[in-house]
């Protein structure tokens, strides 16, 4: 079989160069509780080769913010991601692999929620679905730009066997802090996981799904965790314009807070609700997209799993070469007043017009709220015995306006 496999001769070449850059207000900044100014660049340089039986792409994208540069904290952060994937395609089976790594300079102050303008959009799921909608995650509470690395790699494929498709994939996750200033904020994790989904096709409106993932992941914080879900789900297309899923099922997990400490077993259920509906009007179009669900998520600030309630909504409306598109997105620990508990609110709100397919101006607003609570220190006099540790609660609020150029300056065939 490897023989199929190199680049063809034959293969058509595509390179794109863009880049997108913002200038943003914040407000309040965690160093100097003032309004603080940032502009940040990222470039994507991407090649795309393509034959009938085979896709290649390699990217680039280094990212340069300058933080702060309106006052004495100015501070100036790079990071470098790469992306390396590769797909082959038969009559009834296709197999990827893909390489996703960063490194360097990671700033938290102003990530943005929506995808950037000028980016590939997420290709929906080889089953037809819409591909899984982005939810809330939580950032490092610092200031600061910390030294970042991380790596994601994975071999997945998609077997047709109708009416069923089978879609496994496993991988190797490393994502955190590089030296130990970072890891103070961001442990570093990794460890491999596998997910599989089995989508069984009833007919024109109906699938019927059994979702797998299982993780195992050890933090440089001594935490170690293993993860199993299940689930199964129900899709039903109620039109060309609506689809609903609903899901349910149960989770497994084992945690250790500690290199020595015991381990401790949860399980309990998990449930997801998801409704898709999109608007078509002459030239305007619409869509929104709903997601409420319960289920454990890692959270890598703790390096332990946590089980939360979020809710994301996301809309979109483009009439012509105007478009705006709005996210918000909330979650909490089903158990409020632990060590561990959090809380999380994200929004955004974004309006973009295209000029010509090679400039682009858009510009809007972001939030974010976050509360993370943690162990603090002895008391003064207490034994070094002393288990009963204060839980100190940490807390990021902050406000950004933004307003950024696309540029797609090159696109040329290889």
């Amino acid at each position: 079989m490897l023989h199929v496999l190199p680049l063809s001769v034959a293969a058509d070449g595509v390179f794109t160069l863009s880049d997108r850059t913002e200038a943003r207000a914040r407000a309040p900044d965690p160093l100097t509780n003032a309004v603080a100014l940032d502009v940040d660049t990222l470039m994507d340089a991407r090649a795309v080769w393509k034959t009938p039986h085979a896709t290649y792409t390699v990217a680039d994208l280094p990212r340069f913010t300058l933080l702060d540069y309106n006052g004495a904290a100015i501070q100036a952060a790079l990071l470098d991601s790469v992306v390396l994937a590769a797909e082959w395609r038969w009559p009834r089976v296709r197999l990827r692999v893909n390489e996703n790594a960063s490194y360097g300079q990671l700033s938290f102050e102003s990530l943005p929620v929506l995808s950037t303008l000028g980016t590939p959009a997420p290709t929906p799921t080889p089953t037809g679905q819409p591909a899984p909608i982005q939810t809330a995650a939580q950032v490092a509470l610092t200031p600061q730009s910390i030294l970042y690395a991380s790596s994601d790699t994975s071999v997945g494929s998609t077997l047709d066997v109708l009416p069923w498709t089978l879609i496994p994939r496993a991988g190797y996750l490393l994502t955190g802090g590089v030296n130990d200033a970072a890891r103070q904020f961001l442990p570093l994790g990794k460890g491999p996981y596998v997910e599989a989904l089995a989508d069984d096709k009833l007919d024109t409106r109906n699938h019927v799904q059994t979702y797998l993932n299982a993780s195992e992941t050890s933090f440089s914080s001594g935490t170690e965790d293993l993860l199993l879900e299940v689930e199964e789900r129900w899709r039903h297309r109620w039109s060309r314009k609506t689809e609903t899923m609903l899901a349910g099922g149960g989770y497994a997990a084992r945690t250790r807070d500690a290199f020595d400490a015991p381990d401790v077993f949860a399980f309990n259920g998990v449930a997801e609700a998801e409704f898709d509906h999109t608007f078509l009007r002459g030239v305007n179009t619409a869509d929104m997209r709903l997601d409420v669900r319960m289920a454990p998520f890692i959270n890598r600030l703790t390096g332990l799993v946590d089980e939360q309630i979020r809710g994301t909504v996301e809309a979109g409306w483009a009439h012509r070469k105007l478009k705006i598109r709005a996210f918000a997105s909330a979650a909490e620990s089903t158990q409020q007043g632990t060590a561990t508990s959090s809380r999380l609110g994200l929004a955004e709100i974004d309006a973009a017009y295209k000029f010509s397919e090679a400039l682009t101006v858009d510009g809007g607003f972001r939030a974010l709220y976050q509360e993370q609570n943690s162990l603090g220190a002895l008391p003064a006099g207490a034994a070094s015995t002393d288990t009963n540790l204060p839980i100190v609660e940490s807390s990021l609020a902050q406000g950004v306006f933004f307003i950024a150029v696309t540029v797609r300056a090159v696109k040329t065939k290889l």
